[in-house]
């Protein structure tokens, strides 16, 4: 009998035990995005949010991680109609989004503002070269350079205020997906005088093109010196209990040596300086 009851108690916990790890799972979308994900060749894995997600997954032991891929075009609206605890690992807390999704209170990346990339030939006749940021308005107005954008992003409101003054011979526009990459080749064959993006994906890019040595970023003076990203999940209880876990795990490792070299790991060695005062 003695036995029989013992084998009755661990069913019942081995059932409890299944069913509290299948109920504390999470769901962290990925998009096809580098420098943030890289889902291909030789640095694959190593995107800075992907390895976020990794030490969040590591320290939260108690939590099944699991990560669907999903166009970047549709992740807002895949993150808010998905009925399993789901989030994003990296997104801008705007108040708009807070009536959307519910948010980590720390912030789980910080990166440098948008910079401008420049080919060398043109950055050495007007800004001085032991500069690390420059004048959006001065580059395109009092310089009279043209500029290179993706459509429907936005850089901040001061930056997104002078983009909108330029006039329309004065700036290239391109969209879908790989925008930056076909601004980048019209970059380095001098078609267009400067782009604006973010400082990895810049970089990342560079990395793919033959002569991409021969651009260099500068941050935008009219710009933050910082951006924050902040995990952002769909409204359901359990992803709001999961970060209030995460908060606490993202609040002890911000401070490792590992989150900081993942956050410098995408930005040019003359600008990281800027950022790891803030990190």
């Amino acid at each position: 009998m003695c036995k029989k009851m013992l084998k009755l108690n661990f069913f019942f916990f081995a059932l409890l035990y299944s069913f509290s790890a299948f109920a504390k799972s999470i769901t962290f979308l990925q998009v096809d995005f580098a420098p943030y994900y890289i889902l291909q060749g030789q640095n694959k894995g190593k995107g800075r949010d992907e390895e976020v997600i990794k030490l969040l997954s590591q320290t939260l032991n108690d939590y099944k991680f699991n990560t669907v891929f999903v166009p970047s075009s549709r992740a807002l609206y895949e993150l808010q109609n998905e009925k399993r605890p789901t989030c994003m690992l990296s997104l801008y807390k705007t108040a708009d989004r807070q009536k959307q999704f519910v948010f980590s209170n720390e912030y789980s990346t910080i990166g440098l503002a948008p910079t401008i990339s420049i080919h060398v030939d043109v950055a050495n006749e007007i800004v001085s070269k032991s500069s690390t940021s420059a004048s959006l308005k001065d580059l395109v107005f009092k310089h009279q350079l043209i500029l290179g954008k993706s459509t429907e992003r936005s850089y901040g409101s001061k930056v997104d205020d002078i983009i909108r003054k330029i006039p329309q011979d004065n700036i290239i526009v391109r969209a879908g997906k790989d925008s930056l990459n076909s601004l980048t080749y019209m970059l380095l064959k001098k078609r267009i005088d400067l782009i604006i993006g973010y400082p990895g994906e810049h970089l990342y890019l560079q990395s793919k093109f033959e002569g991409g040595n021969k651009l260099v970023q500068f941050q935008i003076s009219e710009a933050p010196k910082t951006v924050y990203g902040y995990i952002g999940c769909n409204k359901t209880i359990e992803s709001q209990n999961f970060l209030t876990e995460a908060d606490t795990k993202l609040a002890e490792f911000k401070n490792s040596s590992n989150y900081k070299s993942i956050m410098l790991r995408w930005v040019p060695i003359r600008l990281q300086p800027d950022l790891l005062s803030e990190l």
